[in-house]
């Protein structure tokens, strides 16, 4: 009944270590050039938010505060997912591609709400479209940089 069964030893396999993806508070992101290009974008979008409001036109501050708002959330919460390690941990989702063409839509939304702001408002709206200028360069060359990293398949981290 239990023949030989001192000397069938199941030996267990040794797997390879696998990294695992833990995440982590990383105050260095903030230091690195898509980490100063998403504070540049938060700050722009918070300046021009504030001037926009400050601002006696009607139709325009419709429109900026609807950009404002969806900008600033998604910007603040990409932030966070870089800040926490979110993207690393889940690095099955293609970010660079999303961050993309979220970086796209807001240079073109951006392009047309500045203008309108600039041409419908008094000197505010000479302000906001700075601003929006300002904006404009930080989601593009974010974008570029998402592109770049996206067609050279590189990890989001």
């Amino acid at each position: 009944m239990f023949d030989n069964y001192g000397q069938n030893h199941a030996q267990a396999e040794t797997a390879s270590p696998q990294s695992t993806k833990v995440l982590r508070f990383d105050k260095q992101y903030v230091k690195t050039t898509p980490g100063i290009l998403k504070i540049v974008q938060l700050v722009c979008n918070i300046i021009g938010f504030i001037c926009i409001k400050v601002s006696s036109a009607f139709i325009s501050p419709i429109f900026y505060n609807l950009l404002y708002w969806i900008a600033n959330t998604i910007t603040l919460f990409l932030l966070v997912m870089y800040m926490f390690h979110f993207v690393e941990k889940y690095d099955h989702l293609p970010w660079y591609k999303l961050e993309f063409f979220y970086c796209c839509a807001v240079v073109l939304t951006y392009i047309g709400t500045s203008i309108f702001a600039a041409t419908l408002a008094e000197s505010v709206g000479y302000a906001v479209g700075f601003f929006g200028l300002c904006a404009i360069g930080a989601y593009a060359f974010d974008g570029f940089l998402k592109y770049r990293g996206w067609k050279r398949g590189l990890p989001p981290q």
